[in-house]
């Protein structure tokens, strides 16, 4: 039977993850630096590819930043025609953004180049303990998410 973890235990866990966070942000944007695409903007990219078309303002909320930075990162991304604006059945004014062809064709590139680095890495962990990981993960954010 596995015991609760100590405030001590949780500080420490807390700041563990903000280190391989950051760290993440740092190879994101090393990885995607020809692309121009930074760690934020991949993040926008990414969760559009995987939830499909979403509001600049359920966006901003995923993200607990404001709106208008949202805003501006999807304004940057559709001057390159990397997203666009679509009716929303919902909502007469609040658009739904989505990634356009040539968006997902980047996405599966940036998906091709950080599997390539992961390959270079040399190293994955087991499935089974990526499978805990998540789980941990997932079940702290719905906790933090009822407060």
């Amino acid at each position: 039977m596995s015991q609760t973890a100590s405030h001590e235990e949780m500080h420490a866990f807390a700041n563990s993850l903000r280190r391989v966070y950051n760290r993440l942000r740092h190879t994101t944007d090393q990885i995607h630096a020809d692309a121009g695409i930074s760690a934020p903007k991949r993040t926008l990219l990414m969760d559009l590819r995987r939830y499909g078309p979403q509001t600049v303002p359920d966006l901003a909320a995923a993200r607990f930043i404001s709106r208008q930075i949202i805003q501006t990162q999807v304004n940057e991304l559709s001057q390159t025609g990397l997203m666009e604006a679509r009716a929303n059945p919902a909502h007469k004014r609040s658009k739904l953004i989505a990634l356009t062809r040539k968006g997902e064709r980047l996405v599966e590139s940036m998906i091709q180049n950080e599997s390539e680095y992961m390959d270079r890495l040399g190293w994955l962990p087991a499935s089974d303990e990526l499978e805990v990981c998540v789980a941990v993960l997932d079940t702290i954010n719905e906790r933090l998410e009822t407060h």
